[in-house]
């Protein structure tokens, strides 16, 4: 008789396994190339895509340099605001002058900054209507969940640094821009 025990089913996970599993799916938070659970994840991706796909439904994103773990839901409050905070921050940078890229990949900010420009932007009832970036606390608190997530790097009180997840969300707009490009040139 060919039983199946469990310990003859028992799964053997990569080393780290629990680390991975608790970025990723516990905190929400983008993994990120040169933390120990993404080396994990990156020598075992083909078996965490399956495993997440399998037993939670989830997908998960993997890119280079960062990854993380995308739902089937339609609606996802957090990333709409990260979208919105990209989009008047690039928008205002992109007025002073700055080089938009440069600026999110390679230098910091200060939160001071940051702040000013968000009260002077034209932008301000998107702002308004986002209770996320209303005003300069809650801002502040959507810093603190932008750095538990990964998306920002806080350096100290007064600077921070955006992460490589940044990209995902850069990513997100143009593919949106993209199809309103496309939609617009199918009405012509």
């Amino acid at each position: 008789m060919n039983r199946d025990t469990s310990a003859e089913r028992r799964i053997n996970f990569p080393e780290g396994h629990q680390d991975v599993v608790e970025a990723l799916l516990v905190d929400g938070r983008f993994l990120l190339e040169g933390d120990p659970a993404f080396m994990t994840l990156k020598q075992h991706v083909d078996f965490y895509q399956a495993f997440f796909r399998e037993s939670f439904g989830l997908s998960l994103e993997y890119h280079s340099e960062y990854a993380f773990l995308q739902s089937g839901r339609d609606s996802d409050p957090l990333s709409r605001d990260v979208c919105i905070f990209l989009g008047i921050l690039c928008y205002e940078l992109d007025r002073e002058g700055y080089n938009l890229l440069e600026q999110l990949s390679f230098h910091t900010l200060e939160f001071e900054q940051v702040e000013q420009m968000f009260e002077m932007s034209s932008f301000r009832e998107v702002l308004d209507a986002t209770t996320n970036l209303q005003d300069a606390q809650a801002r502040r608190n959507f810093y603190n969940r932008l750095h538990r997530r990964r998306i920002i790097e806080r350096l100290d009180d007064q600077i921070f640094r955006f992460t490589p997840a940044h990209k995902y969300f850069l990513e997100f707009a143009r593919s949106v821009a993209r199809y309103n490009q496309r939609l617009a040139e199918e009405e012509e």
